[in-house]
């Protein structure tokens, strides 16, 4: 449902973090912020958005850790449309890849 994709906007910015799966955004966000985000060794494991509030010289930014993208996303595949409606939403959208997929993730992009 398009409401566990609706979080309340926060802060003085809006990071909505984008990827493919398992690229490291739910690490990611558990490492900067105070926020618990399930990371495990298989795809998928986000399945809403999960927001996170990281203070940085007095900022607060709001960062969003989204499903992973695949193929097809903007047709609807994988939430791909509720995932990019988030990231409209955003001020920022850190685009995360995984080093070690660089060719994979090089020909999809």
């Amino acid at each position: 449902s398009d409401k566990q994709f609706e979080v309340v906007k926060h802060g003085d910015a809006r990071v909505a973090m984008v990827g493919f799966p398992s690229v490291g955004k739910s690490t990611f966000l558990s490492t900067v912020t105070k926020t618990q985000s399930e990371a495990a060794a298989y795809e998928f494991t986000t399945l809403t958005c999960i927001p996170g509030i990281l203070t940085h010289n007095g900022a607060t930014i709001q960062l969003l850790d989204l499903p992973g993208i695949i193929e097809g996303a903007s047709q609807g595949k994988g939430r791909g449309k509720q995932v990019i409606a988030v990231a409209r939403s955003a001020d920022l959208i850190l685009l995360m890849l995984d080093a070690t997929k660089a060719d994979v993730q090089k020909t999809l992009l």
